[in-house]
């Protein structure tokens, strides 16, 4: 059961009605995960701010996609995952790179050194040793990239730690954790 209250869009008054109304402008829909936000117009504000600047990285957001899903699937955040797998269908991103995402991993070199080095941002908390930053580098991805790969994990760990704290409840079809589908055959991402 959700922990935090959702705010509904119909109730909100004065910059939370505003930013909600953002929020279905851009996704025909209000997600749960924003209802929960809108508790604080700042974080929603703040969120949809990063997100929209973060829509001109220089990644792509497809790589900023697969980075946030391989952040959710490490966070073990079923909202994130579920709504990540959900986006990244409708926006055109095959099911094998958002599996691959999940997996932080690719048969796309470049794509996986980015979620290679992703991965250890968030395992290190960002302490990352000099091989990793170089790792990185020879792969292709400059001073930019790299900042906006480390901005991908930290916005991924944002929504992941709010929506689990909050145990958002799901309003998209939910996604099976990669460790359920091993077990069981089938995680709904394709």
């Amino acid at each position: 059961m959700q922990r935090i209250h959702s705010v509904e869009p119909a109730k909100a008054q004065g910059r939370t009605k505003e930013l909600l109304e953002t929020v279905e402008k851009a996704f025909g829909t209000t997600p749960n995960v924003a209802k929960v936000m809108a508790n604080s117009p700042a974080v929603l504000d703040s969120f949809l701010s990063i997100s929209t600047a973060m829509g001109g990285a220089k990644i792509g957001s497809k790589l900023h996609h697969q980075i946030k899903l391989a952040t959710s699937e490490a966070n073990t955040c079923d909202y994130c995952n579920s709504i990540l797998t959900y986006l990244g269908n409708k926006g055109g991103i095959s099911s094998t790179e958002i599996l691959d995402g999940r997996k932080a991993s690719s048969h796309d070199a470049r794509t996986d050194a980015a979620l290679k080095f992703a991965s250890t941002v968030l395992e290190t908390r960002g302490k990352v040793d000099n091989d990793d930053l170089q790792a990185a580098r020879q792969a292709g991805f400059d001073d930019t990239e790299i900042v906006e790969i480390v901005t991908s994990v930290v916005v991924g760990c944002f929504t992941n730690f709010l929506n689990n704290v909050a145990d958002t409840a799901l309003d998209i079809p939910k996604v099976e954790p990669l460790q359920a589908c091993a077990t069981s055959g089938g995680c709904g991402c394709a």
